[in-house]
């Protein structure tokens, strides 16, 4: 909801592009939990220690099924808000760097709520003054230009949102005072739509029917569906030997899915189209927790068992829509974040979020949901926020985003530091490309530790243990997991993601979290010495001790 971010390399390439993603839910059972004192590692705080240090044990069984989801190369993205784009920020000098350290795979996705507030100047627009509606600004062919030499240049991909408000009938707007839009027409959008895959080419995966419909319009599930068929006929029409498909619903971001499940019946009973035909993917938004309004989020809660447990039942829902189509559609998560209306100051930009953000992408690629992005800034000064009535809202700070920068002269300068949700990110990168396998985690233990497991295409086994207990408190403890490993393996690497800030969760500086001893630089390129420990592995076992606040990522090799 956008409107209301021996030392082994760390490698970030998982490989060939990807299939869509479907997969069962990790399966949970109750295993033992014993809350103890015991040796704790004084080592990096991550070996045996103190006798007075707490540690929480617990045994994991890693079982290897099949039939669960895969974790392909390009899971991972960005939403960004349209007025972004309009406004020439997504260039190869500003953005190539931050993309190409998080891999050679991805997806942008343009749209947000600014997807209104554009105006597109292409084919017979392309000479026409944008009307003073349009503070989003204006797209042409210069900003095409520059995003092809962007992907060129990066390997990713992207999709292309469309307005939707000014094409259907005006009597479905449900407020038009809020966010007037400027009179796009649906034979503008195809100018886009054609323009964007004449120079884009196959780079171009979707154009995305407007943000949020239930949120502004009053069109029913059926209504919506219908304006998908108009919207993907027209484009047709245009270009006829492209097939190029549309993204939808992309409804509003209620655990509930009833927009979601109301669209795909609404596909289905249509007897005239196969939905496959139609849509390119399904999407959804998910936010947590939201700042909208009144409404505050704390880090405790971003970093609770509910939020996690919330969070599985609506990837749930995604999937059994994504069932009904018989898995013939990608079901994508194409806007997402910790709390909705630009995240909650404090706690969106702390250092929790790359821990947080960590879990829910790994959590939400083991669900069998194929595509995750985050909703993020892409120039913007760290703190700069701007509020809902300036004509800067559009491209403003979001507290959420995954990168920002330091003052005005490091913007100018296209330099953007890297926030705690960049970090997360650039973690979860780090596990190869495979199947999950279960790990039989229960969830009364999810308030000490999260852990997946991945298959790696060359049979590598990949554990991530996330350590979700807030360092900055006193009754925080270790993790001893013991793992029982599917095979004989005979070494394991654990590579750290941390901070070293005293004040925990909380910390707003992210210039002190280092993932394998590495960082990134304002410049985008990660730098320092890598970094990885050697992890002990007898017979079919290993244990592995987390500190409280970090993740470890352990592979295991033959």
């Amino acid at each position: 909801m956008s409107p209301q971010t021996e030392g082994t390399p760390v490698d970030t390439d998982r490989g060939a592009p990807s299939a869509a993603a479907r997969g069962r839910l990790l399966r949970r059972s109750v295993v033992a939990g014993v809350l103890a004192t015991g040796l704790v590692a004084a080592a990096s705080g991550m070996q045996a220690a103190a006798d007075e240090t707490p540690t929480t044990r617990l045994t994991l069984t890693a079982t290897v099924d099949g039939r669960n989801a895969p974790l392909s190369g390009e899971f991972q993205g960005f939403s960004v808000e349209s007025a972004d784009f309009a406004h020439g920020y997504l260039t190869k000098e500003r953005m190539a760097e931050r993309l190409r350290t998080l891999g050679p795979q991805g997806v942008i996705r343009l749209g947000g709520y600014s997807m209104d507030l554009v105006w597109p100047a292409f084919g017979a627009w392309s000479d026409v003054p944008a009307p003073p509606k349009a503070i989003g600004g204006t797209v042409d062919q210069s900003d095409l230009n520059n995003l092809k030499q962007l992907l060129d240049d990066t390997g990713w991909k992207v999709t292309l949102g469309a307005p939707l408000k000014t094409v259907i009938d005006p009597s479905k707007i449900k407020n038009p005072l809020r966010d007037p839009s400027p009179d796009v027409s649906l034979e503008q959008v195809v100018a886009e739509a054609k323009a964007a895959y004449e120079t884009l080419g196959d780079d171009l995966l979707g154009v995305e029917l407007g943000n949020e419909y239930d949120n502004v319009t009053t069109l029913t599930d059926a209504e919506m569906w219908e304006t998908a068929k108009q919207y993907r006929a027209a484009i047709d029409q245009a270009l006829p030997t492209a097939h190029l498909k549309v993204v939808a619903p992309s409804a509003n971001t209620a655990k509930t899915n009833t927009r979601l499940d109301g669209f795909v019946t609404a596909a289905l009973a249509d007897e005239s189209t196969n939905p496959q035909q139609v849509l390119s993917e399904v999407a959804s938004h998910w936010y947590p927790w939201s700042h909208c309004g009144s409404s505050q989020m704390t880090i405790d809660q971003l970093m609770s068992p509910l939020t996690h447990t919330n969070t599985r039942s609506k990837l749930a829902g995604i999937m059994a829509a994504g069932d009904r189509l018989h898995g013939t559609i990608p079901m994508t998560v194409n806007e997402s974040n910790s709390a909705s209306c630009s995240g909650m100051p404090g706690a969106s930009n702390s250092y929790a979020t790359a821990l947080w953000s960590l879990d829910y992408l790994l959590q939400a690629a083991q669900s069998g949901v194929s595509r995750l992005q985050f909703h993020t800034n892409t120039a913007a000064i760290c703190g700069d926020f701007k509020p809902r009535d300036s004509a800067d809202y559009p491209i403003s700070f979001r507290y959420y985003g995954a990168f920002c920068a330091a003052d005005q002269a490091a913007l100018d300068a296209n330099e953007l530091s890297a926030t705690p949700l960049y970090y997360g990110i650039w973690a979860f990168r780090q596990v190869p490309q495979g199947r999950f396998v279960d790990l039989d985690l229960a969830d009364g233990d999810l308030d000490k530790v999260r852990a997946y497991a991945v298959m790696g295409l060359n049979g590598t086994l990949t554990v991530v243990l996330i350590n979700v207990q807030d360092p900055g408190k006193a009754e925080s403890t270790y993790d001893s997991v013991t793992l029982n490993l599917p095979s004989s393996y005979r070494r394991g690497q654990q590579v750290t993601l941390q901070s070293s800030a005293p004040a925990g969760f909380a910390s707003l500086d992210a210039g002190r979290i280092t993932l394998g001893g590495r960082t990134v630089t304002p410049a985008g390129t990660a730098v320092g010495t890598a970094q990885s420990t050697a992890v002990p592995v007898e017979h079919t076992s290993s244990t592995v001790t987390v500190a409280p606040g970090t993740a470890q990522i352990i592979t295991f090799s033959h």
